[in-house]
């Protein structure tokens, strides 16, 4: 009889938690840069990797570092095969496996490891949805895995060397693979000064590990070149980060709005990791018997992302309390760049989680009640009657997160038809407007794409570049220049959201004509 036969509390409870990642997951596709992506990744599909822009009327000649080339090839085959549900239950399953792995990466499993973790995740969610930032996601959580699971002796150092080839994957997915170059970095600059500034812990790396880990860093920098921009990509996300048009008008880029009801679970983050420092008395909880200095590393195997899927007996006995100076660098580095923009909040939640339930286990389990009577307990056999309703429970919480899957897909259509000018389209392609040079809202330029539309503008900032993006906010903020790029790009007609000032402004122009309105957007094109 397997393991699973009898459904303790504790496997149900890990049962439960992996159902409910799932379930938070799932999104109707309303990403507006999705379209875009879906496009490009049926482009390179038939034509090759684009070097310049394909879908504009107005930067036909700009270059475009197509950074995301392997996610759009994937996102488009997952479309061919399942349509918008596939990208749907695609994307949910990548990010429940994402904070699966940062589960793994924890000690403390199942309880609060998984408590922390799904505030986490509730944290994150403000960028989930089909998109390859998705991606950014997984790698980081495989990075902390990786690193972690070093540090605690449970996989041997050569696991290093997977992270070099992780990353010339990453840098293929998105320009985002800077991210894990620089947490190497940290974590090895970090341990670092431990050794030579502080007192080194049962967890910090001994010097020679270090050096490897340096050498990681920099073999896998290097390998982010393998890729069709070669080491263009080395300098594109600094370009990224220094544009000032893309800090100021794309709202992911903006620091937290704490006004906002959703950003409070990244407070609540920042709040529970100063606090777990706070409350922990306990600078080095006894029970390993580990040395600082430790020579050799546990003998286990170099990957094992399943292991104690349903228990903890793989946590160390000690609650590795010490604040150390990698801790430090890790949380209040990602904090920092969570506060300077919302867009970094995730890289925050999935980085500063392993920390925040190392010293809220040293917090709550000073005498090794949760790290030890309740963690190494042995699965005991239920009575029948509550073996069967541990059954009962898991069937109707499987059952109820297939039910609202499919609910959520039953409504994607709908829930587009809500945010995208649908019906504004179909009266373009019938009116024949749609072979003509339009002006468009920012914020729908990818689904004009997607609907085979030449746009003005789309959100792929990077390819249009700052001196364009100021030119179009002209326009669009109704400046005393407005009507110049509608005349410099010969611009037959407007479609915008109902109700902005540029709309207001047309309707009272004797030189455009509203033919075109619903509750959502309006058409104007030229007397």
């Amino acid at each position: 009889m397997t393991k699973f036969a009898f459904l303790n509390t504790k496997r149900l409870f890990v049962a439960l938690f992996a159902i409910a990642l799932f379930t938070m997951a799932v999104r109707e596709t309303l990403d507006p840069d999705m379209w875009w992506h879906l496009r490009t990744g049926e482009f390179i599909l038939q034509n090759g990797i684009p070097a310049q822009d394909v879908f504009t009327f107005t930067v036909p000649q700009n270059a475009w570092v197509t950074h995301e080339w392997l996610s759009q090839l994937i996102m488009w085959l997952v479309y061919l095969a399942g349509g918008l549900p596939g990208l749907i239950i695609f994307f949910a399953a990548l990010i429940a496996w994402t904070y699966w792995l940062l589960y793994l990466a924890c000690d403390g499993r199942p309880y609060l490891a998984a408590f922390i973790v799904l505030l986490a995740a509730i944290t994150s969610a403000i960028v989930w949805g089909a998109r390859p930032q998705i991606f950014n996601l997984w790698f980081t959580a495989v990075f902390v895995l990786i690193v972690e699971r070093v540090k605690d002796g449970k996989w041997r150092p050569r696991a290093l060397w997977w992270l070099p080839l992780l990353t010339l994957v990453w840098a293929n997915l998105h320009s985002g693979y800077l991210l894990g170059v620089v947490l190497l970095g940290t974590y090895a600059v970090g341990d670092l000064a431990q050794r030579w500034l502080a007192t080194p812990t049962d967890r910090t790396l001994p010097q020679p590990i270090i050096y490897q880990l340096f050498g990681v860093t920099a073999v896998s920098f290097l390998a982010a070149a393998v890729n069709p921009s070669g080491v263009e990509l080395w300098i594109y996300p600094f370009l990224t980060l220094g544009s000032g048009a893309m800090q100021a008008y794309i709202q992911e880029w903006h620091s937290p709005d704490f006004h906002q009801t959703y950003f409070w679970p990244f407070a609540g983050m920042l709040a529970l990791g100063v606090l777990g420092w706070i409350f922990n008395k306990n600078k080095q909880v006894n029970g390993s018997g580990r040395s600082p200095d430790r020579a050799g590393l546990s003998a286990e195997a170099d990957f094992d992302f399943g292991a104690q899927i349903g228990g903890t007996a793989g946590t160390p006995a000690t609650a590795h309390a010490q604040v150390t100076i990698t801790d430090l660098l890790l949380f209040l580095g990602t904090g920092a760049a969570g506060l300077l923009s919302a867009r970094h909040i995730p890289l925050f939640a999935i980085v500063a989680t392993p920390i925040i339930v190392r010293h809220w286990l040293a917090v709550l389990d000073p005498k090794g009640f949760i790290d030890g009577t309740i963690k190494n307990q042995q699965a005991k056999p239920l009575r029948s009657l509550f073996a069967v309703l541990n059954w009962v429970i898991l069937l109707v919480a499987m059952a109820t997160a297939v039910l609202y899957t499919l609910t959520k897909i039953d409504n994607n259509q709908t829930a587009i038809a809500a945010q995208y000018p649908v019906a504004a389209v179909d009266y373009l392609q019938e009116s024949g407007l749609d072979a003509a040079r339009g002006y468009n809202s920012y914020n729908w330029g990818g689904y004009l794409i997607w609907r085979g539309v030449p746009v003005f503008v789309d959100g792929r900032a990077d390819v249009y570049g700052d001196p364009f993006l100021l030119r179009y906010r002209d326009t669009y903020d109704v400046r005393p220049t407005w009507q110049e790029p509608l005349d410099a790009y010969a611009v037959d007609y407007v479609l915008m959201e109902r109700g902005t000032p540029l709309t207001t402004l047309l309707a009272a122009s004797p030189d455009w004509a509203e033919v075109y309105a619903d509750d959502l957007a309006q058409i104007f094109v030229r007397e």
